[in-house]
């Protein structure tokens, strides 16, 4: 199944792939929907990198989803952002990121998840509609307050 929201946002579209890497926007756009725990020693790195993180989720906080690898790969040339990740849930959670700016300092940023859950593929990407769409309307939040996290 794939699942793709876009949105079209009020950013540079440099500044935003630079956002876009941080581990702390991860946090924020996710909240309060999903929470991230980092399971390895090493903490989720400051700048999220090409690599392997296995993160323990939660739904709302405090509903357990399970462990889950995300893989990512970047290509900075394009603006593109891949999160190649799995669980024992989900065999595939194939997610890119990707930023076209379109000018006028404006960015067209897009979700694109293509989701194997065998049987349970069709609620699993409801759920990740739902979840793309808040992290959007995060994104947007964030942006307005000049990527200020702490308000």
């Amino acid at each position: 199944m794939l699942v793709t929201v876009k949105s079209v946002f009020n950013c540079n579209s440099d500044r935003f792939f630079d956002e876009i890497r941080k581990s702390k926007s991860l946090l924020y756009i996710s909240k309060p929907l999903i929470k991230f725990k980092s399971l390895r020693r090493q903490l989720l790195p400051r700048e999220l990198s090409e690599g392997k993180y296995l993160v323990k989720m939660y739904l709302l906080g405090l509903i357990p989803l399970g462990k889950q690898w995300i893989v990512i790969t970047i290509d900075p040339n394009k603006k593109l952002i891949r999160d190649n990740g799995y669980s024992k849930l989900i065999s595939k959670w194939d997610h890119q990121i990707s930023l076209i700016n379109i000018g006028n300092h404006k960015t067209l940023y897009t979700d694109a998840i293509e989701i194997d859950a065998g049987v349970l593929t069709p609620v699993i990407g409801v759920f990740a509609y739902i979840f793309y769409r808040w992290r959007q309307k995060r994104w947007k939040k964030l942006i307005k307050r000049n990527f200020n996290y702490d308000s």
